[in-house]
């Protein structure tokens, strides 16, 4: 079954890179409206750039675990079978 949520698995994380994507400049309007600083360029706050890129990157994870997350359970849902890992049972 892992390897017929291989395609359907690209397909959620496409989504979950567009939908964090739209999230981060959405919120990141809102924080500043000078746009989103470059770390390369000279003339943007440093400060400004690690928030970026660590508001980015929390919203990214967030956004991908919870949309492969639902992706599964479509999955599952649909052919009877997780895709993804089991905890064993510990006794």
């Amino acid at each position: 079954m892992r390897l017929l949520f291989k395609p359907f698995g690209l397909i959620i994380g496409l989504i979950a890179s567009r939908l964090s994507i739209a999230i981060f400049d959405r919120l990141w309007s809102r924080v500043d409206a000078d746009g989103i600083p470059d770390p390369e360029v000279r003339e943007d706050s440093g400060v400004r750039a690690v928030a970026a890129a660590a508001l980015q990157s929390a919203i990214f994870g967030g956004t991908s675990a919870a949309v492969s997350r639902y992706g599964m359970h479509v999955f599952e849902h649909v052919f009877g079978s997780w895709p993804g890992k089991h905890r064993e049972d510990k006794l």
